[in-house]
């Protein structure tokens, strides 16, 4: 009866931390952008939790062949990497992006209070992961409008990379794609979006200055 009970306030905390993330999110959004699409935004933050759920079911898709019911927990193996893809679908602006990070932070709280995405003796990794996109956040809150998606994706795949060796392997079993491979991709779309906008930034700068008659 207690483990039950402990159960259901695990995740009753989750969607609380859920919940918080989601204003989180909006709050920041409203605050930075210019002319923010509130709605857009909102639909781009849902889409991102059904990838996430969903992303987490096929990467355990044996697993979940084997115990359909799985799908139902929304909080089992759900696999955060998955929420950034939603945004260039929905809301690509930088006050989206700029949103992710301690938004995503807020997220953690819920599995460290419900105890899930620890490390193998119980450590609670999603500290570690919390002090990462802490530290990220005030990284792309000092960044111009036009790096801020390069940063948060590749700092964002940096934290779950260095964190992922900590982390105890997931409830349904290893995923088909191992985590660190997803992370290892969005560093590398970080790279990937940073050296255009690095060259831009180049050229403005060494184009000379008109004099002023």
């Amino acid at each position: 009866m207690i483990r039950v009970g402990s159960a259901v306030s695990g995740q009753f905390l989750q969607l609380l931390a859920l919940c918080s993330a989601f204003w989180t999110a909006l709050a920041l959004y409203a605050r930075r952008s210019p002319s923010p699409q509130t709605l857009r935004f909102a639909a781009a933050l849902g889409l991102g939790a059904i990838f996430a759920h969903l992303g987490g079911a096929l990467l355990h898709l044996p697993a979940v062949a084997e115990g359909p019911s799985a799908l139902l927990d929304p909080a089992r193996d759900t696999t955060v990497l998955l929420v950034p893809l939603a945004l260039p679908l929905l809301e690509r602006s930088p006050a989206a992006f700029a949103s992710l990070p301690l938004a995503l932070a807020v997220a953690r709280l819920g599995c460290l209070a419900a105890g899930c995405c620890h490390g193998a003796s119980g450590e609670p990794t999603p500290l570690v992961e919390i002090a990462g996109l802490l530290v990220l956040h005030a990284i792309v809150s000092r960044r111009p409008g036009h790096q801020v998606a390069a940063v948060v994706l590749g700092g964002f795949g940096l934290v779950r990379l260095l964190v992922e060796p900590l982390r105890a392997p997931p409830p349904l079993g290893e995923p088909l794609v191992p985590a660190a491979w997803i992370a290892a991709a969005w560093i590398a779309l970080g790279g990937v979006l940073a050296i255009p906008r690095a060259r831009a930034a180049r050229v403005r700068r060494s184009k000379p200055s008109l004099p002023v008659e």
